[in-house]
C-alpha cells in the first residue's frame, strides 16, 4: 500500500510542550523503514506547519486557537491530498486536537454518511469550549466534528459543516469523562465501550462488539497512546491509571486493522520528554508495526 507519513509537531491543544517531539522521535526510530519492511511504500511525507503562537489573539474559551486551527488547517489539505492520491495517511501526532484536520481532510473524498471514526482513547475529547473546563482543545475536536460549539473549531473546515454523525463516532476504552461530556454523549446516543465494560467483557470480545455495529464503508482510526493504563505506560502528557495493557491495546488495534476498513490513522499523544529510557518510544513503534502488518 501507497503510505503517506504526515507529522504534526503540535503541543498547543494540551498547553503541554513536549507532543511536538514526538514524530521526530518515530523518524529516528525508524518509521519509514517500518513502513517499507511491513511491505508498504512511503509515497509522500508531509510534515504540518506549525506557526508559532504567542496568544495574541487570545480567546479565554480555547487556548492556542490560532496556533492549533491553523495546523489543522494545513494537515487537513495534507490528508484530502493523500486520499486523492489512494494513499493511507498515517498522521503522528502530535496532541489529539490534531483530528479536526484529520477528519476534515477525510471529508473531501468520504461523506460523512459513509465514515466512521473510532476514537481509542482515556478520553472522550468531545467538550465543547463552553463545557470545557481546561480549555485545552485536544479536548475538542469530536465536538467541533459533529458540528458542535464554537464555530472557529468548525467553519471553513471539510466540505460540510458537520463532518461526522453520532451514530457513526464509537469509543473504546474510555474511563475520563468530563460531566459536560457526559451530556453529549447521552443526547446524541453515541456508543460508549467503557473501561468499566471492556473489562467485563474482555478487549476481544468489546473490539468484536464495536466492529459487529458499524455500517459504513470506511473507518477512521483515531488512537491516543494514554488508552494504556498507566501502570504500564506513561510516556504521554495525560496518563491515566486503569486502561489496558500494552498486549491488550495490540490486540485491539489489531482486530480493528483487520477489518479492512481502515483507510486512515491518528497516532497521537506521545511525549519524549515523559519517556526517559525511550522505553515509551519502543512500545509506540511495536503498535505501529502491528498496524502496518495489518493494513
Amino acid at each position: 500500500m501507497k503510505i503517506q507519513l504526515i507529522g504534526v509537531p503540535l503541543w498547543y491543544g494540551c498547553n503541554n510542550p513536549g507532543t511536538e517531539k514526538a514524530y521526530d522521535c518515530f523518524c529516528k526510530a525508524g518509521v519509514k523503514e517500518l513502513c517499507h519492511s511491513c511491505g508498504h511504500q512511503v509515497t509522500t511525507e508531509h510534515i504540518v506547519d506549525v506557526p508559532f503562537d504567542k496568544e495574541e489573539n487570545f480567546d479565554p474559551t480555547m487556548q492556542y486557537l490560532n496556533g492549533t486551527v491553523s495546523a489543522c488547517r494545513d494537515l487537513e489539505t495534507a490528508v484530502a491530498s493523500a486520499l486523492k492520491n489512494k494513499e493511507f495517511p498515517l498522521i503522528l501526532g502530535g496532541d489529539h486536537s490534531l483530528s479536526i484536520g484529520s477528519i476534515a481532510g477525510i471529508n473531501h473524498h468520504i461523506p460523512k454518511e459513509d465514515l466512521t471514526v473510532i476514537w481509542v482513547d482515556a478520553h472522550t475529547d468531545i467538550n465543547t469550549n463552553e463545557s470545557s473546563d481546561s480549555h485545552h482543545i485536544h479536548g475538542m475536536p469530536l465536538s467541533a466534528c459533529l458540528g458542535l460549539g464554537s464555530d472557529k473549531l468548525i467553519d471553513g473546515f471539510g466540505k460540510e459543516r458537520v463532518k461526522l454523525l453520532p451514530e457513526n463516532l464509537f469509543y473504546i476504552g474510555s474511563r475520563s469523562i468530563d460531566d459536560g461530556e457526559k451530556v453529549i454523549i447521552k443526547e446524541h446516543n453515541i456508543r460508549c465501550f467503557t473501561m468499566e465494560e471492556v473489562k467485563e467483557k474482555g478487549i476481544e470480545k468489546a473490539t468484536r462488539e464495536l466492529l459487529s455495529l458499524i455500517k459504513t464503508k470506511y473507518i477512521h482510526l483515531s488512537f491516543d497512546v494514554d488508552f494504556m493504563g498507566e501502570e504500564e505506560y506513561i510516556a504521554t502528557g495525560m496518563p491515566v491509571p486503569d486502561g489496558p495493557s500494552i498486549a491488550d491495546t495490540a490486540l485491539c488495534l489489531s482486530l480493528l486493522m483487520e477489518s479492512g476498513k481502515v483507510c486512515s490513522m491518528d497516532f497521537v499523544e506521545y511525549s519524549p520528554k515523559n519517556d526517559k529510557d525511550q522505553s515509551g518510544l519502543a512500545v509506540c513503534m511495536n503498535l505501529l508495526k502491528t498496524c502496518l502488518e495489518r493494513i
